[in-house]
């Protein structure tokens, strides 16, 4: 080899100087966290016998030896029977669900606790089996045996030998001997909604915890437990991170939000939050539909009336925000049937071939969230005209989106249009048909605006039915609650005042007597809540009590 040039060997010895500087300059490597990464690589590839060192077969080949026997011969039998006790194979049980040979085992290991490091090794295996199995879906003896083996690992592991070089894993369930008992995870609920920490990392990188381990499901059990022991300030905190869990886990869904909608249900103050709006309706649909009562049952009655008013007023707003001729700018008719959404008991969404093609996102959602009373609009005029639909005690609305449409009101024992078929004219076969009860157009009278002639009409129509009046406030899909008055400002019925206090001890007798629950706000300037039926026994008594019903809260509210 021909030597190198003078220039050439300058060129050399430089490069060298750099890259001896580049690592010089170059942070260790996590070995740590690299050896938790070949471990999760060992178990996928491996199998149960990877943190043994020892592939499948040969973990079987000592299972049957033990089966056939009933003695594990040596150190190195009981580590590989250690590491396979979840391991099935054609014919036999897993060993965690052999209802005859596990006892037997735990006792054989047992005879190796003499030697500290063997009976070390076998321990951690045991621990493999004990958190990787799910006693969830055991079969045979295995739920029994999983919690034998749970005792029979906390009984032991103060006995570990913990001098020289300790394995990462034996501190990491130093630290987290909670899971070798009957309550394994609590500990970690409010701590990582919190977000003071996560164990799961450390579990998965030093205890090969899987992710189809129990151990994440006692985990979420004990994120949703934490979160509805909040109070209502913590609980509104943590919400968003709540909802985000439950997106996560979807086979253990739906029991999480059936609680956290409940325990929403309880707060002092009501608003609506969207995203807990939307994460149900998406899971479990429509909350006024009767089909879908089979999920919705998993909440209080009143729970799952709150949430349909959210849904109402939800497509109210978007109805008008997208698919009117005036768009985000009709506010008014907004704001006019946000008022009654506690009256609405049904509506319908008939839309015009424009909207019902949109290919846009936010159409999109909306056509979702309209499944089950969606409609196609038929011969409306221009296709981009749409119509709500609405039941108000015993009588159906009619709103159009496109300019110059009036509102339409018909008796509901008359209708002449079909809403179980899929589509609806909107013209005067139909939707505008002559037999119509009252019109309404949407332009100021001399001296009187629409809405209160709207107002009247829905009064006098709904009067004979015996509905509830409309207030006069309008909710905010979205809206944060309002700061309580000032003590000044605050009613005179405060239960402060002596007389009061004698009108409540009669009243709170009269809810004890009938087992009626009730929640107390007034001293912040809310109200008093009686959780009774809307209609029952005691509704009447209720009513000349004062008090009226809320349907967004299903609730009795009494009135200042």
């Amino acid at each position: 080899m021909r030597p190198l040039s003078p220039r050439m060997a300058k060129l050399q010895q430089r490069l060298t100087d750099v890259g001896a500087a580049a690592f010089r300059d170059m942070p260790e490597p996590d070995l740590r966290a690299l050896k938790g990464h070949v471990q999760s690589l060992q178990a996928m590839l491996s199998g149960a016998g990877a943190g043994a060192g020892a592939s499948n077969d040969r973990i079987q080949t000592e299972l049957v030896r033990f089966r056939e026997t009933g003695k594990l011969h040596d150190v190195r039998s009981a580590r590989l029977v250690s590491w396979g006790t979840r391991l099935r194979s054609v014919g036999q049980p897993a060993l965690i669900e052999d209802g005859d040979r596990f006892d037997p085992f735990l006792s054989e290991i047992d005879s190796f606790r003499s030697l500290s490091r063997p009976y070390r090794r076998c321990w951690r295996g045991l621990l493999d089996g004990y958190v990787n199995y799910d006693p969830g879906s055991a079969r045979g003896a295995g739920d029994r045996n999983w919690r034998v083996l749970r005792e029979y690992l906390n009984d032991n592991l103060p006995q570990l030998e913990r001098s020289g070089q300790a394995p990462d894993w034996l501190a990491a369930i130093d630290d987290h001997a909670n899971l070798l008992t009957q309550d394994p995870c609590t500990r970690y609920g409010a701590e990582i909604l919190t977000g003071e920490g996560d164990p799961l990392e450390v579990l998965r990188r030093d205890l090969s915890v899987g992710d189809t381990s129990w151990i994440g499901q006692r985990i979420f059990e004990a994120q949703i437990d934490a979160a509805v022991r909040f109070d209502d300030r913590r609980f509104r905190d943590v919400l968003p991170r709540v909802i985000g869990l439950i997106e996560e886990h979807d086979v253990l869904a739906n029991e999480g939000l059936s609680r956290v909608l409940d325990r929403y249900a309880e707060c002092a103050s009501i608003e609506v939050d969207p995203a807990l709006c939307e994460t149900s309706v998406s899971r479990w649909g429509n909350p006024w539909l009767e089909r879908n009562d089979t999920l919705w049952t998993l909440v209080r009655p009143e729970t799952r009336r709150m949430v349909s008013s959210w849904h109402k007023l939800r497509l109210i707003e978007d109805f008008f925000n997208l698919l009117s001729a005036d768009g985000i700018n009709d506010q008014r008719r907004i704001n006019f049937w946000k008022r009654y959404v506690d009256q609405i008991s049904d509506m319908h969404f008939a839309l015009g071939d424009a909207a019902d093609r949109d290919p846009r996102p936010s159409f999109k959602a909306l056509r979702q969230m309209m499944k089950g009373r969606k409609l196609t609009l038929t011969s409306g005029g221009a296709s981009s005209n749409n119509a709500f639909i609405m039941r108000i005690a015993g009588h159906v609305y009619v709103e159009f989106g496109e300019e110059g449409n009036a509102m339409f009101a018909f008796d509901a024992a008359k209708l002449p249009f079909d809403l179980s078929k899929l589509q609806v004219a909107g013209n005067k076969t139909a939707l505008k048909h002559p037999s119509y009860v009252a019109r309404i157009v949407h332009n100021n009278g001399v001296g009187e605006r629409w809405e209160r002639k709207a107002d009247r009409l829905i009064a006098s129509l709904s009067s004979a039915r015996g509905a509830p009046q409309v207030s006069h406030t309008t909710p905010s899909y979205g809206a944060r609650p309002s700061a309580p008055p000032q003590p000044s400002a605050m009613s005179s019925r405060s239960p402060s005042t002596p007389s009061n206090v004698r009108g409540d001890a009669d009243l709170f007798a009269f809810l004890a007597k009938h087992g009626i629950k009730t929640a107390d706000s007034r001293d912040k300037g809310g109200s008093l809540w009686a959780y009774a039926p809307r209609s029952g026994p005691a509704s009447n008594e209720l009513t000349r009590r004062n008090f009226a019903w809320a349907e967004r809260r299903g609730a009795w509210y009494l009135r200042s």
